[in-house]
């Protein structure tokens, strides 16, 4: 098989900026890499030279047969969870994710924006998560239905460094039924090469033409 350096993917942030959002479970999820995201959908700013890392892990054993040998291999675990940097501090959208929105208090003054964050040990709500990156023309649009933000680590307030959460995201079981049909997911994963081709285009008019008619 022929090398085609088309098919590397080196992430960067989209245009806009917009890598990580986050809404309540139930607000509409994008179908698509290009979909533009429901308004509840909150922007976390800017995320750690790192990017993002969707790690999907799979685990299996083997059950042994009479005389020692391997007879059938049992798929044991299968977990899927997100890893990223927070870089914005004092982000609203930020510190409501680390610590719960009901736990954040705040009030425009005349003197500037108080913010009141009560530290607790509640633990933070599951939500729908949304991830982006891009590589030129090319689109990736990872959502994640149901996960829950379970591990938060701030790093020191420290004059050599700025303030930033490392969080991990694990995402739990969602049964999605689309256009492909009926599955449970942890992820889905939607990709654009910004390639248009004469086929798609047919189809995306075909389409149209039968969206009309209903």
């Amino acid at each position: 098989m022929a090398v085609n350096i088309n098919n590397a993917f080196v992430g960067a942030p989209p245009i806009d900026g917009g890598v990580y959002f986050n809404a309540p479970v139930g607000t509409k999820l994008p179908a698509s890499a290009e979909e533009k995201l429901d308004k509840a959908f909150i922007d976390h700013g800017a995320i750690g030279p790192d990017g993002f890392n969707v790690q999907p892990t799979r685990n299996s054993d083997s059950e042994k047969m009479f005389g020692g040998g391997e007879w059938v291999d049992l798929q044991t675990d299968f977990t899927e969870e997100v890893t990223l940097t927070l870089l914005e501090d004092d982000n609203e959208g930020v510190i409501g994710s680390i610590f719960g929105e009901d736990n954040v208090v705040i009030k425009p003054g005349e003197q500037g924006t108080a913010k009141t964050i009560y530290h607790t040990k509640k633990r933070l709500p599951i939500k729908s998560h949304v991830l982006k990156a891009v590589d030129g023309d090319k689109l990736k649009t990872y959502v994640i239905p149901r996960g829950r933000i379970t591990t938060a680590e701030k790093t020191a307030d420290v004059h050599t460094a700025s303030t930033k959460y490392n969080i991990t995201i694990k995402a739990f079981p969602y049964t999605l039924n689309d256009a492909n049909g009926e599955r449970e997911v942890y992820v889905v994963e939607y990709r654009d090469d910004g390639r248009p081709t004469e086929s798609g285009k047919n189809a995306n008019q075909a389409g149209a033409g039968t969206e009309e008619h209903q």
